[in-house]
């Protein structure tokens, strides 16, 4: 027994199909019956699709839930360990000191170099980054509005909605 895939039954309505033709589309009983039943095993398989495709939905919702939340979390804790930091460097400063040694732990100031930008109209050109981005709103606008534009085009797409 053949198992009821989406892929068997859209090959099952082409063969109906087939038969509608080789009957110059006469609709026989047998091909009434073969229409119903196979979009009965369509109903059902749809079903057990929508089934699956809100479950896997609610999986990922749940997913990002969880992604916020370890988000919200992460920053909590280093947030928490900034401040900490930041008071130890207070207290080695005003104890005067550069290097402090515990028994498991080393404590130091390291020097590193930033740049700090007072003035960023002053900044010649050639140290500033412009960055290209399409603006694909603008592009639709005026495609719909008949414009023909090199290097752009209106497709159309259809997406499938499951409510």
């Amino acid at each position: 027994m053949q198992k009821n895939t989406l892929f068997s039954i859209s090959a099952e309505q082409m063969r109906i199909y087939e038969m509608l033709e080789d009957t110059g589309g006469e609709l026989t009983p047998e091909i009434e019956e073969a229409l119903t039943l196979n979009e009965g095993n369509f109903l059902v398989k749809a079903g057990g699709y929508i089934e699956a495709i809100k479950r896997a939905e609610a999986l990922a919702d749940m997913a990002d839930q969880r992604i916020k939340d370890l988000q919200a979390y992460k920053k909590t804790h280093s947030n928490i360990a900034k401040r900490l930091k930041d008071t130890l460097a207070y207290g080695m400063e005003v104890m005067g000191k550069d290097k402090v040694e515990l028994d498991l732990h080393k404590i130091s100031f390291r020097t590193s170099t930033a740049v700090n930008i007072t003035d960023e109209a002053r900044i010649p050109n050639n140290y500033i980054k412009v960055e290209t981005k399409i603006d694909k709103e603008s592009l639709k606008r005026d495609l719909k509005a008949g414009l023909v534009i090199e290097g752009a085009e209106l497709i159309t797409n259809r997406n499938i909605q499951v409510r």
